[in-house]
């Protein structure tokens, strides 16, 4: 199992609304938005969990966005 994990959404919008592709600085017709997670373990409640500290999002093109990805 990867240590990151990853939610890709549809903004609904496209570069007009949103700017270029954050990853190669192109246009979009419809803006994607990637939320990143990194997995850690808690030693409070003693279980895995994730945590969005040190990870990245990103706005634009489906591929470029998972291209991005650890």
């Amino acid at each position: 199992m990867s240590e990151y994990k990853y939610r890709v959404a549809s903004t609904g919008g496209n570069s007009s609304s949103y700017g270029n592709c954050e990853c190669c600085d192109n246009p979009v017709s419809e803006v994607f938005h990637q939320v990143e997670e990194r997995k850690y373990f808690n030693p409070i409640s003693q279980k895995e969990s994730y945590t969005h500290h040190n990870c990245r999002d990103y706005f634009g093109h489906r591929d470029c966005l998972e291209d991005q990805q650890r």
